[in-house]
């Protein structure tokens, strides 16, 4: 019994430590954007140098400005933000926009979880096998403008068939609570859910990479519930990062 104890105590220190870094991880990076954005400052030159070589194709080092390389697929674009440790999936996502409308996300989105430090593999435990338990993996989301709101797809636990579809949202475009003063496409679950459901304040904030021409399109995306997040924020501040993409 002493090691079992031993072994949940060290587990459960793991993930509040874990826990504690993400928040602090976001709220520096989200300061930092909502200074730069007040006092319109460029990019700190000590940021630019801790950044890895792919987030620097992405983020400009002169204004800050976040693009996706011209000369990339969105498979080669999707590809990149598996390999971005979380910090530098977070900075680009703070240099992205909420969609214009909600007609802009309008249908189906493949997606996939991405780092998440410490807590990766909690996320994909919370996500693919606990909010997807009836189905296979999670598998992105669908949404409709005519009713704002969507819901989210799912792998067929037979690995065969259909796409299958669970847990609906409400979707609109309004502030964010990441980084204050700017807008995101905000998911809200709590409608759908029951008060004793671990998925009842869930929350994902999603924004868009800006792409060239007509090559697809890509969604970022950071969902938290607001318990594992300490309610700071809604949660948010401990958040999950993951991507939508089609075309």
């Amino acid at each position: 019994m002493q090691i079992i104890s031993a072994v949940l105590g060290g587990t459960v220190a793991a993930l509040l430590g874990n826990s504690g870094i993400n928040m602090y991880q976001t709220y520096s990076l989200a300061s930092a954007a909502a200074d730069q954005q007040q006092h319109k400052t460029t990019v700190q030159s000590s940021s630019r140098s801790r950044r890895g070589p792919i987030i620097s194709q992405y983020i400009s080092s002169s204004d800050g400005k976040v693009n996706a390389p011209t000369d990339k697929s969105v498979d080669e674009i999707v590809s990149d933000l598996k390999q971005l440790k979380r910090s530098d999936f977070v900075a680009l996502w703070l240099g992205c926009e909420a969609p214009s409308t909600i007609k802009d996300v309008d249908g189906d989105w493949n997606g996939v979880l991405l780092d998440n430090s410490g807590l990766t593999s909690v996320s994909n435990i919370l996500t693919d096998v606990l909010f997807g338990w009836r189905h296979g993996k999670w598998n992105g989301k669908a949404f409709d403008a005519s009713i704002e709101g969507g819901t989210n797809r799912f792998f067929p636990k037979s690995g065969d068939g259909e796409i299958e579809r669970e847990h609906k949202f409400d979707c609109k475009i309004d502030t964010s609570l990441v980084h204050p003063n700017t807008k995101s496409l905000n998911l809200l679950y709590a409608d759908h859910q029951s008060r004793l459901s671990l998925w009842h304040t869930m929350r994902d904030e999603i924004r868009v990479l800006r792409l060239s021409g007509n090559k697809g399109s890509v969604l970022l995306g950071l969902g938290c519930m607001k318990w594992s997040g300490a309610y700071w924020r809604g949660g948010m501040m401990n958040s999950s990062p993951f991507c939508l993409w089609r075309g």
